[in-house]
């Protein structure tokens, strides 16, 4: 049976992307906040209430019970709840994710919950943020604060999601905060790794035994597009640089002597304390796994361009690749000796601004069959034993995708900016119908 009793079908999103609300309630500015404020952004003006979810959960919930799923991923806004960064909790902010949880739990659809989905307060920032080892202190305050208040009510809890922003963030200057600077870049993604750790181990003396933690990273492994040895190397160098900077240390690995040579080679390696290692590699209860696409490798044209961190579906050359999900997924279980269940916590096709519609209906086909391609997969995966036990796709609505604003569209149901209005897409309702069709293990 490809899809057990107790699946979870979701859809996921992230504070900073859809709730708005900045400076309401005693929020805090995050260090999105200011990099949209210094136009860094396309549509910065829409930064500020994205697409208001903090006024308007109820239209929220009523498309989530709509779509059928049973989970829904979304994150909590870390300056809205410790608007200093530490201390003094926000009882507003407190009791806001509070009526969201108890909600979606008289709906029947599970919380999964993210705690640092990118958003670091400013006022941590400006303390130097995730270059400064405070920081791993600062994370385990704010997540034994959440373990303590939430665990109660939330069944599921992620650290972080894809600690690579926070390297693109710090050393590449296109993600807040918007340093260019490698071996800070380094620092900064080590030190949210150990941080990682140190919120597990808070979870662990404090939270409800009723819930479990885990992480989410995303993986695009990279394949040769013709199998020479000089491209061979370059994916070699490329999945070290990427996801195995996470996924070696955090599943008990360490750091590979691959990719430590190469950056004491180069001048950028981080600073690595002595207990970092054993607070990596933490027992989790869940891995998450975010899955796009592949990533095509071809040497010699993309010479100019060295190193693609991460992406979306439109910059992997080669089209799409649905069996992307099966590879990755058999290669964790293989290559880590993974036997924790895996939950697919980010899967979806992006467009950029224009969707064509019938009517007030957008016609997203090749969303669709995106989502059709991977879903076939993922079963496959199942039927072969490789225990995926969620699949959450991006995103239940438009949203501020980052840099690139309101530019491109992930949402199986379409955003009015300047109404908050919501319509779903055809995507939308394929996805209700598949999970109509298969949520009872079928």
């Amino acid at each position: 049976m490809s899809y057990p009793n107790d699946f979870l079908w979701g859809v996921s999103t992230a504070a900073a992307q859809i709730e708005g609300g900045a400076a309401d309630d005693g929020r805090s500015p995050s260090l999105w906040d200011k990099f949209a404020a210094e136009k860094k952004v396309m549509n910065a003006n829409r930064f500020p209430t994205a697409c208001d979810s903090y006024h308007r959960f109820p239209r929220d919930l009523e498309n989530l019970k709509a779509l059928g799923v049973n989970s829904y991923r979304m994150s909590v806004s870390w300056s809205r709840v410790l608007p200093e960064g530490t201390g003094k909790l926000n009882e507003k902010g407190v009791g806001y994710y509070r009526r969201v949880f108890e909600s979606l739990l008289e709906a029947g659809i599970k919380p999964n919950v993210t705690l640092y989905h990118w958003d670091l307060p400013q006022c941590l920032e400006e303390r130097g943020g995730w270059a400064n080892r405070d920081c791993i202190e600062w994370f385990g305050e704010y997540s034994e604060k959440m373990f303590r208040l939430y665990s109660d009510i939330v069944p599921y809890f992620a650290t972080v999601n894809e600690p690579i922003a926070t390297y693109v963030g710090y050393a590449k200057g296109s993600f807040a905060p918007g340093h260019r600077d490698e071996k800070l870049g380094n620092q900064a993604r080590h030190n949210l790794l150990v941080a990682h750790g140190r919120a597990v181990e808070a979870f662990r003396a404090s939270a409800s035994p009723s819930s479990k933690i885990g992480i989410v990273i995303d993986v695009w492994k990279r394949y040769p597009k013709i199998p020479t040895e000089k491209n061979m190397e370059a994916v070699r160098d490329e999945d070290e640089r990427n996801w195995k900077f996470y996924t070696d240390p955090v599943l008990g690995k360490g750091y590979s002597d691959y990719i430590l040579s190469a950056l004491s080679r180069e001048g950028t390696l981080m600073e690595i304390g002595e207990r970092d290692y054993s607070l990596m590699r933490q027992k989790l209860d869940f891995f998450g796994l975010n899955v796009y696409n592949r990533v095509l490798v071809d040497k010699d044209k993309s010479a100019k361009k060295r190193l693609l961190q991460g992406g979306n579906i439109q910059e992997a050359a080669g089209g799409v690749y649905h069996k992307a999900v099966y590879d990755v997924v058999k290669m964790l279980r293989g290559m880590y000796d993974l036997r924790i269940p895996i939950l697919i916590t980010e899967n979806g096709k992006g467009n950029y601004v224009f969707e064509p519609r019938l009517g007030k209906t957008v016609r997203d086909n090749g969303r669709i069959e995106y989502l059709k391609g991977f879903l076939h997969w993922m079963e496959k995966a199942n039927d072969e034993g490789l225990n995926i036990a969620g699949y959450y796709a991006w995103s239940l609505m438009d949203n501020i995708e980052w840099s690139a604003g309101t530019m491109v569209k992930y949402g199986l149901i379409r955003t009015n900016f300047r109404t908050f209005e919501t319509a779903w897409k055809k995507s939308a309702y394929f996805y209700r119908d598949y999970i109509a069709a298969h949520r009872c293990g079928g």
